[in-house]
C-alpha cells in the first residue's frame, strides 16, 4: 500500500470504517455482502495544499463491499486500482475498474461501486473549483462546465506522468521531506496535477485544451468564445454573436481572423463538429444514429454536415459509428 507511514485508520470494525470513510470523503452508504465476512480494514492519507491522497484497502478476503455515494457537488475523485476489480456505475455507465486503469467520478452523478474481494484502490480527491480554474487559465476563457468521460482511462501517455508524478509525492510526504510540500513549490506541483490530469482523461473540452496555444485573444474574441462553448448546441446566430461581443460586426470578424484564424461561425461549426465526432465514437455504446447526433450537436442540415465532417475527420459519420461499433 503507498503511503505505509500516513495510516489514519486501522480496524476490523465496519461501522467505524463507515464513520472515517464518510468523514474522510462524504456522507454514503457502505455494506458488505457475502454472510459476514471478516475485514482487516486499512487507510492511509496525505495532502498537497487542497489535493489529498488516499490508499485503501477494506481487507475482505471474500464476499463484497457496496458503496452507494450520492453527488459530491464540489470534489472530483480519481480512483486507481491497485489490485482486485470495482464495478462502478456512474453517468448511466457500469464499467470495470481493473488493475492498469483509472478513471474520474463526476461530481454531479450519483455512483455506485462493487468492490470485489481482495480489492485495493488508490484515490486523489481534488476540488472541482481548482481543476476548472486551472482549464480556465489554460484556455483564456470561462468554457462552462468540465465533465471527464465516464470510462476506464489505461495507464499511457499523460496518464503515466499523472501517476509518475502523484508516486514521486506520496513518497516525498512520506518520508517526510518538505520538497514538494515546500510552501514555495505546493501550489505549482498541485496546478501541474492538475494540467495532467486534463491532458490525460478525455473530457468536452479536450479539443480545446489539446489544440496548440495561440496567441492571447482580446476581451471580445474570448466572449463569443465563452458564449459558444455554453451554447454549442443551441441555435447561434451572428447577430447574437455580435450582440455578445458588444463591438461592430466588421471589428469581431477581424479580431476571430487574427487571432483565430477563422470566422466567428466557422468556430461555431467546428466546435459543433468536434463535439459530434466524440458522440460518433460513443454513439454505438449509446445506440445513437448519425440523425440523432448532428441534431444534438446544432446541425439541421444533414447533407452539409456530412459534408463538413467528412472534410474535417476523413471519413462519412456513419463510418466513425460503424468502426467504433466494430471494436
Amino acid at each position: 500500500m503507498p503511503l505505509p507511514r500516513m495510516a489514519r485508520l486501522v480496524t476490523r470494525d465496519i461501522d467505524e470504517v463507515h464513520h472515517h470513510m464518510c468523514k474522510m470523503f462524504c456522507p454514503h452508504d457502505l455494506r458488505i455482502e457475502g454472510g459476514n465476512p471478516p475485514i482487516a480494514f486499512r487507510h492511509h492519507q496525505a495532502s498537497l495544499n487542497s489535493v489529498t491522497f488516499n490508499a485503501t484497502d477494506y481487507g475482505n478476503p471474500y464476499g463484497r463491499v457496496v458503496v452507494n455515494i450520492p453527488p459530491m457537488e464540489a470534489l472530483y475523485l480519481i480512483q486507481v486500482t491497485l489490485a482486485g476489480s470495482a464495478q462502478i456505475t456512474h453517468q448511466d455507465k457500469t464499467f470495470e475498474l481493473l488493475p492498469g486503469f483509472f478513471c474520474v467520478l463526476d461530481p454531479e452523478a450519483r455512483i455506485r461501486q462493487v468492490f470485489g474481494e481482495g480489492y485495493k484502490h488508490f484515490t486523489v480527491k481534488m476540488p472541482k473549483a481548482a481543476v476548472e480554474a486551472v482549464l480556465s487559465q489554460e484556455l483564456g476563457f470561462r468554457p462552462g462546465k468540465l465533465h471527464f468521460a465516464a470510462q476506464p482511462v489505461p495507464m499511457k501517455g499523460a496518464a503515466v506522468a499523472f501517476a509518475q508524478l502523484i508516486r514521486m509525492i506520496c513518497d516525498d510526504l512520506d518520508n517526510g521531506s518538505s520538497a514538494f510540500g515546500h510552501s514555495r513549490a505546493a501550489s505549482a506541483i498541485e496546478q501541474t496535477l492538475q494540467r495532467l490530469l486534463l491532458a490525460a482523461v478525455p473530457h468536452n473540452h479536450t479539443d480545446l485544451f489539446d489544440a496548440p496555444a495561440s496567441t492571447p485573444a482580446p476581451y471580445y474574441v474570448r466572449r463569443v468564445e465563452e458564449f459558444i462553448n455554453e451554447h454549442v448546441r443551441d441555435p447561434i446566430t451572428l447577430d447574437e454573436m455580435i450582440s455578445v461581443s458588444g463591438i461592430s460586426a466588421r471589428s469581431l470578424h477581424a479580431g476571430f481572423r487574427r487571432f483565430r484564424d477563422t470566422t466567428p461561425m466557422n468556430y461555431l461549426k467546428n466546435r459543433r463538429l468536434s463535439l459530434a465526432h466524440r458522440q460518433l465514437q460513443a454513439g454505438a455504446d449509446a445506440e445513437l444514429s448519425v440523425t440523432e447526433v448532428a441534431l444534438d450537436c446544432g446541425f439541421t442540415h444533414l447533407s452539409k454536415f456530412a459534408k463538413d465532417y467528412s472534410e474535417r475527420f476523413g471519413e462519412l459519420p456513419s463510418a466513425t459509428l460503424k468502426r467504433t461499433g466494430s471494436k
